[in-house]
C-alpha cells in the first residue's frame, strides 16, 4: 500500500508535469499568434519570460499545498514578472493591486509561516483553522471586498471613473457592461485577495477559497470555449491548467486539515 509521503511525491510530479505541458502549449500558441509583431509583448523573450513567471506560480502553488515556506520565494518571482506584464499592457489597476498588495503579502506570509515553524523540507507548519468570530470577520471582509471590486469594475467598464477623474487613458478599458461577467470576475478577484490573507496567516480555510477561485476559472474558460473563437487551443490549455489547480487545492485541504488537527488557535486573526 502506498504511504502518504510517496503519494504526495508522485501526485506533485503529476501536477507539475501536467501544468507545465499546459504552459508550454500556451507559450507556443502565443509565439505563433504574435509572429511578426513589433510590440514588446509579442517578442519571443517576453512571451518566454511570462511563461517562466507562470511556471513559478505553479511551483509556488504546489509548495503552498505542501506547507513549504519556499512557496513565497517562487510566488514573489511570479508576482514581479506578472506585474511587469501588467504595467507594459497599461492595466494599471491590476498592476497597482499586484505591487501594492500581492508583493508585500509574500513577505508577510514568509514572516508568519516562519513564526509557525514552517521549513523548506518537511510539512512542519503549525496550521490553524478559523473559529467563531474569525469566520464572521472573514465573511464580512469577503462581502466588503466583493462590493468594492464590483464598484471598481463597473466604474471602469462604464467609463465613469475616467470621466470623473479626467483620465483619458482609462477610456480604453470601457466596454459593454455584463453583470454576469462582472460578478464572476469580482468573485475570483475577491476570493484571491481574501485567500491570500488566510494563506499568509497559515489558515487551513484558505483552500476552500482557492477551490472557489479554481471552479470559477474553470467555468469562465468553459464559457469562453463554448462561445468559440480563434484562440480555442490557448483557452483549452488555460482550462486544463485550472483543473490541475483544482486537484492541487483538493489535495491541499487533506494535507492542511491534518496539520491543523491538533493546533489550538486563539480567537485572533494574527498571532
Amino acid at each position: 500500500m502506498i504511504n502518504e509521503k510517496t503519494f504526495n511525491k508522485w501526485f506533485n510530479v503529476f501536477l507539475v508535469a501536467g501544468m507545465t505541458i499546459c504552459l508550454i502549449i500556451a507559450c507556443i500558441y502565443n509565439l505563433q499568434q504574435t509572429a511578426g509583431s513589433d510590440s514588446l509583448t509579442a517578442q519571443p523573450w517576453f512571451i518566454i519570460l511570462t511563461s517562466v513567471g507562470a511556471l513559478m506560480g505553479v511551483i509556488s502553488t504546489i509548495l503552498a499545498a505542501n506547507a513549504n515556506i519556499l512557496t513565497f520565494f517562487f510566488g514573489l518571482i511570479d508576482v514581479i514578472i506578472f506585474s511587469f506584464t501588467l504595467f507594459d499592457q497599461r492595466i494599471y489597476m491590476l498592476f497597482a493591486l499586484h505591487v501594492g498588495y500581492f508583493v508585500p503579502m509574500q513577505f508577510i506570509g514568509f514572516s508568519q509561516w516562519r513564526k509557525r515553524g514552517a521549513s523548506t523540507t518537511n510539512a512542519t507548519l503549525k496550521a490553524r483553522r478559523l473559529k467563531g468570530i474569525q469566520w464572521l470577520w472573514t465573511i464580512l471582509g469577503f462581502i466588503g471586498v466583493f462590493g468594492l471590486v464590483m464598484l471598481v469594475r463597473w466604474s471602469l467598464d462604464s467609463g465613469a471613473l475616467a470621466n470623473l477623474m479626467g483620465w483619458d487613458w482609462l477610456l480604453g478599458a470601457v466596454q459593454e457592461i455584463s453583470i454576469k461577467d462582472m460578478a464572476l470576475d469580482s468573485t475570483m478577484t475577491t476570493a484571491n485577495i481574501v485567500a491570500l490573507v488566510l494563506m499568509a496567516l497559515a489558515f487551513t480555510d484558505q483552500w476552500y477559497l482557492w477551490v472557489l477561485v479554481n471552479i470559477s476559472s474553470i467555468i469562465a474558460f468553459s464559457l469562453k470555449i463554448s462561445d468559440g473563437g480563434p484562440d480555442a487551443s490557448y483557452t483549452v490549455a488555460q482550462l486544463l491548467k485550472y483543473i490541475f489547480y483544482l486537484l492541487n487545492s483538493l489535495n491541499a485541504i487533506r494535507i492542511w486539515l491534518k496539520l491543523s488537527r491538533n493546533e489550538s488557535t486563539p480567537d485572533t486573526l494574527i498571532s
